[in-house]
């Protein structure tokens, strides 16, 4: 079984073993949080890394790629408004802009309203001082990509600590670090001047915010 995979189903297992599941509606993610967020693929290979800022009150993702991180000749840095249906690639080096539909809506930085509520868990230890923590384990399904998904949160808070996607394309793992509930700079969700009067390119009806990574 592939590495991401064989994660997931071990962790739910510890999980179903230490909890038994109950009925518990969704948790809601504060209305700001950053920090860092890094995506592998199958087999542990890096995709991604990079600072993400995410404003669940409007529905707006930025996240700015690492440029030390990887040696790839070019980063990522995207600006997602997900209620208006929109994706901004961003070259702030040429001072260039694409600009996509999205209308296709979920992601990691957010638990669905359908989704189900597995189990309570401690990362770490739970009876050491600040040696564990405590998770909520919720899944579900994404029928429109034809995909699932295993999504860890903080008990207290909402703070997504990790994501697994998987599905007929591709799986990838999304781990959140040194998240914050707050946003430093609220401009970050504005597209730049250089975006005005770009064309908006029409895309299918799934394409995704987990389409921006692959091997």
């Amino acid at each position: 079984m592939r590495a991401i995979e064989l994660f997931c189903v071990v962790f739910w297992c510890l999980c179903a073993a230490t909890w038994a599941s109950t009925n518990r509606e969704p948790c809601q993610s504060p209305s700001m949080t950053s920090g860092t967020l890094s995506v592998s693929s199958t087999g542990g290979h890096d995709i991604a890394e990079g600072h993400f800022n995410y404003n669940s009150t409007a529905k707006r993702l930025r996240f700015v790629e690492n440029e030390s991180h990887s040696h790839k000749t070019s980063h990522m840095d995207v600006l997602i408004h997900f209620e208006e249906g929109v994706l901004y690639e961003i070259d702030s080096k040429n001072e260039s802009c694409k600009k996509q539909t999205l209308k296709y809506h979920r992601h990691p930085m957010e638990l669905p309203s359908d989704t189900h509520y597995e189990s309570e868990a401690y990362l770490g230890s739970p009876t050491k001082s600040e040696q564990g923590l405590r998770v909520r384990m919720w899944n579900g399904k994404l029928p429109d990509l034809h995909a699932n998904y295993t999504m860890l949160t903080t008990s207290c808070g909402c703070l997504t600590v990790s994501y697994c996607y998987h599905s007929e394309k591709t799986d990838l793992y999304f781990s959140f670090m040194n998240v914050e509930t707050e946003v430093d700079d609220a401009h970050v969700f504005a597209p730049p001047a250089y975006c005005d009067g770009v064309a908006l390119e029409d895309t299918p009806d799934d394409h995704s915010f987990f389409d921006l990574f692959h091997d």
